[in-house]
């Protein structure tokens, strides 16, 4: 399988995740009975497992050197500043000058750290570790291809040691920290170096077995006929086996089998997948819009569909109109600024010389 081409599960594995967010907020305002398999949490992770499976699977096999790696750094902000910075600047707005008890407190206090994407208010938590990984990803990018080439295996353990060092002491950390939710991004980057390595010769129908398996446990869990016992929500954020088994659930939904398609590769799942950001950030006012519109009517499952669906739409909207255009201008703004070819020298007047019709050993030549 060529690394470019698209998978639709993982973009169905995104909309899922943001879904279960949606559901775990209306949860949390009685539109749901809360369960106690923390939803929104498990989406949570997903995100951040997914985050390092993608991470790994489309650059670890590339050479770290200076165009690719600002390839990936224009690519990452440009991915998640148009959206983010949004709703920042637009809840700061909402919240000092139209509504103080807005549900994003974005004050004069906290708007740099915010702006500077280290900001803890309510859902945003989630954005600093985020970021922070796609800084670490680049020492893991740099440690394999020295491994790789030249069996250095020095900066490999330096890397991997911190990293073992961080989970080691995840309970210490705060959680906006990257070091508090590493195992999770690690699970993910060890599951997309193995998927990068997979080619097109893996039985599907096996595969199809094992996502059935993978489903038929899940559903045994919800149901209750297994009876795991994930203590709080920080203790599941901290457990190594919830990482892994993250790390495998998106490893096998990676491939695109009869089954995966159906459950994850669905057009609503494809929708929900492709506006999966904008809905993170979005669903908390609209549901704080939602109650202050209800206006002391009783939140109950059927008054969660409208929201839902606003919800959606309203993620689709701003992914449209905020996500794209700003990621297509942030990209060529990138490119411009750190990938912009170096202008020819201006030579004095001389005698004609014969054109070379060969660059030289090393020299790339130019389109």
């Amino acid at each position: 399988m060529q690394q470019e081409q698209r998978i639709d599960s993982l973009t169905g594995i995104r909309g899922l995740a943001a879904l279960l967010v949606v559901y775990a907020h209306l949860a949390e305002e009685t539109f749901f009975t809360d369960t106690h398999l923390f939803p929104g949490e498990m989406g949570v992770m997903v995100f951040f497992t997914l985050s390092g499976f993608l991470m790994a699977f489309l650059y670890g096999e590339k050479e770290p050197n200076y165009p690719s790696v600002a390839r990936y750094a224009i690519s990452r902000f440009s991915r998640i500043a148009p959206a983010y910075l949004t709703v920042v600047l637009a809840s700061y707005l909402i919240y000092n000058l139209v509504d103080p008890q807005f549900v994003y407190a974005i004050s004069h206090d906290n708007l740099l750290r915010h702006l500077l994407f280290s900001g803890n208010v309510s859902a945003l938590w989630s954005i600093p570790p985020e970021v922070q990984f796609y800084v670490i990803f680049v020492g893991i990018w740099f440690a394999l291809r020295a491994f790789r080439t030249n069996s250095n295996v020095s900066l490999m353990v330096a890397v991997l040691g911190t990293i073992l060092m961080l989970i080691a002491y995840r309970a210490q950390l705060p959680g906006t920290f990257v070091g508090s939710k590493i195992h999770y991004f690690l699970a993910g980057v060890v599951f997309g170096l193995v998927r990068a390595r997979v080619g097109a010769s893996v039985n599907m129908t096996t595969l199809a077995v094992l996502q059935a398996g993978v489903i038929g446990l899940l559903l045994a869990v919800i149901l209750g006929i297994l009876d795991v016992d994930l203590g709080s929500k920080r203790e599941l954020y901290l457990t190594l086996e919830t990482a892994g088994f993250a790390g495998i659930f998106v490893f096998l939904f990676s491939f695109d089998t009869g089954l995966s398609k159906r459950l994850l590769g669905n057009r609503l799942m494809m929708l929900s997948g492709e506006c999966s950001f904008s809905m993170y950030l979005l669903n908390i006012p609209i549901i704080y819009a939602a109650l202050a519109v209800m206006d002391g009517v009783t939140p109950r499952p059927v008054l969660a569909v409208p929201v839902i669906a606003i919800t959606i739409a309203a993620a689709w909207a701003m992914y449209r109109l905020v996500e794209m255009p700003g990621n297509t201008l942030l990209r060529r703004l990138g490119t411009r600024l750190l990938l912009r070819p170096a202008s020819a020298p201006v030579l004095p007047p001389g005698p004609p010389t014969t054109l070379a019709t060969q660059a030289s050993p090393g020299t790339p030549l130019q389109p």
